[in-house]
């Protein structure tokens, strides 16, 4: 049976460990810290027992407070002030095929949703003009609380599939989505499963 990894560091640390390569402290950091990001501190469903492992190996020689630096550096993350309403939407935006339905699903990583719900209006207009530029039949912007594990979306378009699929009732074409924070195992699927 083949390992399963969440993320690429976890990968690279078995082939250095495999090839008797020598990890100092600055390259465990540097691959602890792309391990907590990619599986979100552990929380993310795309983590696996081997992420978690290996987190440990690599901090027999960081020597971190996990949590703690998990946490400041997960936050400094997601200070999206600077940011456009265009750059929000596109900054980690992926377009699939949906059954018929041409879908963007678009992601953003925050510490505080009713922060970035303070931008919704710009955040709609913007979503609205990719619709148009894309010709799309769905854009699905999921707003993502890193700390609390939960989703808001935004969602233009064919709404009827997202509501289907999450069984909500969106309101002024928002949804709260408790416990969803992966993409590609919590939207992706739902979706395509529901169409």
């Amino acid at each position: 049976m083949l390992n399963q990894y969440g993320c690429t560091a976890t990968v690279l640390y078995k082939m250095y460990k495999q090839n008797n390569f020598e990890i100092d402290k600055k390259i465990a950091v540097l691959m602890l810290s792309a391990i907590i990001s990619d599986t979100l501190l552990f929380k993310s469903p795309t983590c696996t027992q081997e992420d978690k492992d290996v987190a440990q190996e690599l901090n027999k020689i960081a020597n971190i407070n996990i949590e703690e630096y998990g946490l400041e550096m997960l936050k400094a993350g997601t200070d999206l002030s600077d940011f456009t309403a265009e750059e929000l939407i596109n900054l980690d935006a992926k377009e699939f095929e949906i059954g018929n339905c041409k879908t963007i699903v678009a992601q953003v990583n925050t510490a505080c949703i009713p922060d970035m719900m303070e931008r919704k209006l710009e955040i709609e207009e913007a979503i609205k003009n990719k619709i148009v530029e894309k010709n799309l039949d769905l854009f699905f912007f999921a707003i993502t609380d890193i700390i609390n594990s939960n989703s808001q979306a935004i969602v233009f378009g064919n709404t009827e599939l997202v509501e289907k699929a999450y069984n909500v009732k969106l309101e002024n074409n928002t949804a709260f989505l408790p416990g969803i924070v992966s993409r590609k195992k919590q939207i992706i699927p739902v979706l395509t499963e529901n169409v």
